[in-house]
């Protein structure tokens, strides 16, 4: 069985091998908590874990709409990692979020994705709704039957539209920033989430970009059940303590999410 063979059958169609140099590794101290030297870090199976799913309308972003991805990464490495080993040998360390490269620039240099404006990656197909892990290993990419060799960055279509979408101006944060913050916030953030409609997070830059019309849904049950598009007081309140630690939206606490609902109104 190939690499790609083994992601596929995760429902994983980009995933790319990237040869790691000392300095790639930005982050030695990560490495060695998980039991490899960065020393023998020698390659890295770079992979876009697609999220959109069809929904409609809500005031969470798409990312959080789902379950909290990091609880579908803590799977998907046990498995991938351990066909990985059987099948090549060698040691497989999965990471995602907390890595010790950085992901976009790796995502980029591993040809899966296109560098866009708004600070985005952008698949062909899925578009920027993905998330970015990797898998480093001892293993070179060519012993895995792989091209390990950086490609050349490639760039989106510069048109502007993320930014003439995007409501980051006159001075103002980003939305999706102001949306997480703790504690209370001033009149004019209460009036910024207020008129952009979001209670946890923002897409609006994502939704304005023409190289996300017409992507494809995600094919990844973990991210199409479950779902939580709209936010409100009743939704919060039936939700338990370990329900509502399962989703993204969690790690500010209920307080953050309770503070922004008000805003609407409790609505």
């Amino acid at each position: 069985m190939n690499v790609r063979d083994i992601f596929l059958r995760e429902n994983i169609e980009y995933v790319a091998a990237l040869d790691l140099t000392s300095d790639d590794i930005r982050r030695p101290d990560i490495l060695l908590r998980r039991g490899l030297s960065p020393e023998n870090a020698r390659c890295a199976l770079v992979f876009l874990i697609p999220y959109y799913a069809i929904d409609g309308e809500g005031n969470v972003s798409l990312y959080a709409r789902a379950r909290d991805y990091h609880a579908f990464c803590d799977g998907l490495f046990l498995r991938v990692t351990a066909a990985l080993e059987e099948e090549f040998g060698g040691t497989f360390i999965g990471f995602a979020d907390k890595s010790p490269i950085e992901e976009t620039q790796a995502a980029l240099r591993a040809g899966l994705c296109v560098r866009g404006d708004s600070y985005v990656v952008i698949n062909e197909k899925y578009g920027s709704f993905v998330f970015i892990g990797e898998v480093i290993t001892d293993r070179s990419a060519s012993s895995l039957g792989l091209d390990g060799a950086p490609k050349e960055i490639r760039e989106c279509l510069h048109c502007g539209a993320c930014r003439r979408a995007c409501p980051m101006k006159n001075g103002r944060e980003c939305l999706s920033a102001v949306t997480q913050k703790k504690g209370e916030l001033s009149d004019d953030e209460r009036e910024y989430i207020r008129e952009n409609g979001y209670v946890w997070g923002c897409d609006i830059c994502q939704l304005a970009c023409p190289l996300n019309k017409n992507i494809s849904q995600t094919p990844i049950e973990f991210f199409l059940t479950d779902r939580i598009p709209t936010l409100s007081r009743d939704v919060l309140d039936c939700m338990t303590d370990e329900e509502f630690s399962a989703r993204a939206f969690s790690w500010r606490g209920r307080k953050t999410v309770e503070r922004n609902i008000d805003i609407f109104g409790n609505k």
